[in-house]
């Protein structure tokens, strides 16, 4: 099977504007099936069960027809990087204005936080703000940084503590407390794990590709019965536009989606990146430019090549694990 993926792989790197979350660039394999294109991009910290989702999810998106999808498009929020609070408020300006989102996420988990979201409340009053502290907070931290954010209109904050537990404790301080990585991250999910993530959540931050798919996202959402954020992993306007059918396609609409982060992109796989227009992500299965694609795949380098082929060799020795079980 590697060798027959290997076939239909092209290697790619792109770079990111701004640093986020510590990562620079996106390196990873865009797949060529019948029906398009899927990526393969976990992040270096996925172990081989976890990247096997994700290589799943990517051999989907090429090798299988897009369904008639429920909506022509889906609303998404505006991504605010973790910047000064200048910045972040001239950065989030920007989205609102130029890309019409009425929700924006906000990365939090950083000294200057706070500072950062009362900043961007009190230029954009009227938007719906989101944070993200992707687990960074203790739970001591967290009921103090959640009591200050509630003060500035933040209705949902997204993983504020690593464990559910934790997380579960901090609810009903005045704002949702949204799940992602409990979710993503998990080896299983059974029946005692789903009741862990109903007790610690008012919504779930689901992510298509790094979860496995469409089919896999519906029955997550189905097991949990929470609301729902579906968003992406980072990607590239391949990914994109493969999480925004996912979206669409959900039996129940969605919450404003995490599909804004094409802005964060310096350079892309298709000659039209993947954004919102009027705070909405039209559905459509994008064009890859095979120019831009060649590009990204001279900036992998040997080493990151070589890398990326070891990653995916063990990947697909634990998908067909996973299948034989």
């Amino acid at each position: 099977m590697i060798s027959e993926l290997l076939d239909r792989a092209t290697p790619f790197s792109v770079s990111l504007n701004t640093p986020f979350r510590g990562v620079v660039k996106r390196i990873g394999f865009a797949f060529e099936g019948q029906y398009g294109f899927g990526e393969w991009a976990p992040f270096s910290d996925y172990a081989p069960n976890l990247s096997a989702r994700w290589l799943a999810a990517a051999l989907l998106a090429a090798d299988e027809p897009r369904n008639q999808n429920l909506r022509k498009q889906v609303a998404c929020n505006g991504i605010v990087p973790a910047l000064d609070p200048k910045a972040a408020v001239d950065w989030a300006l920007k989205l609102y204005q130029d890309l019409g989102v009425k929700t924006l996420k906000v990365k939090v988990g950083d000294p200057l936080d706070v500072e950062r979201v009362k900043a961007i409340q009190e230029a954009l009053p009227d938007l719906n703000l989101r944070v993200d502290a992707n687990g960074a907070w203790s739970l001591d931290q967290a009921r103090v940084k959640i009591r200050e954010l509630v003060d500035f209109n933040v209705s949902v904050i997204e993983q504020p503590c690593t464990t559910l537990s934790d997380c579960a404790q901090v609810r009903g301080l005045g704002a949702d407390i949204a799940i992602d990585e409990g979710i993503r991250l998990s080896h299983q999910l059974d029946d005692t794990f789903i009741a862990q993530i109903r007790d610690a959540a008012d919504l779930v931050v689901l992510k298509p590709i790094p979860l496995g798919g469409l089919q896999q996202t519906k029955v997550i959402a189905k097991r949990i019965n929470l609301p729902v954020i579906i968003s992406g992993s980072l990607d590239t306007s391949i990914g994109l536009s493969y999480v925004a059918y996912v979206a669409a396609c959900m039996p129940t609409e969605p919450l404003a989606s995490g599909l804004g982060t094409g802005v964060l992109l310096a350079n892309d796989l298709t000659n039209q990146t993947l954004l919102p227009r009027n705070g909405f992500i039209e559905i459509s299965n994008t064009q890859v430019s095979q120019s831009l694609l060649e590009n990204a795949r001279s900036r992998v380098s040997k080493s990151e090549q070589a890398d990326l082929i070891e990653r995916l060799t063990q990947t697909v020795a634990e998908l067909a694990n996973q299948s034989e079980l």
